[in-house]
């Protein structure tokens, strides 16, 4: 499997992008393969095989361990999916106490005609 020669997106980004791909689709599910490995895979020199790599390092998708190789980054659930939480605490952040309201609806009927009427309760 080749890179795009003619392609004018450089190649350290065509390879970059290559191994995210790769990553997002399971192939790659712990350690990717040294940097010789990708260099026969993708017919491209040491230099274009580390610039991707290290744009990975650089974003956070893969971490170096020196003597091991390079590995994909673990990430929190925080990190995945960012900070969740209700809407009680989103409505408390903003400084407003939530609650809410019981609405009664009844169907009535008025000089021979049927018409909603609708009632407020106490609050929650």
């Amino acid at each position: 499997m080749s890179l795009d020669y003619t392609n004018s997106i450089p190649l350290h980004v065509q390879l970059k992008q290559k191994i995210e791909q790769k990553i997002y689709n399971g192939h790659y599910t712990d350690k990717i393969p040294s940097e010789r490995e990708l260099m026969d895979e993708y017919y491209v020199s040491r230099s274009t095989v580390r610039q991707s790599i290290n744009q990975l390092v650089r974003e956070g998708i893969l971490v170096r361990k020196p003597g091991k190789g390079t590995f994909i980054a673990v990430k929190t659930i925080n990190d995945w999916l960012g900070n969740l939480s209700s809407t009680s605490e989103n409505i408390e952040k903003i400084g407003m106490s939530p609650g809410g309201k019981l609405v009664i609806s009844k169907e009535i009927e008025l000089f021979g005609e049927r018409h909603h009427w609708f009632s407020k309760s106490t609050s929650l």
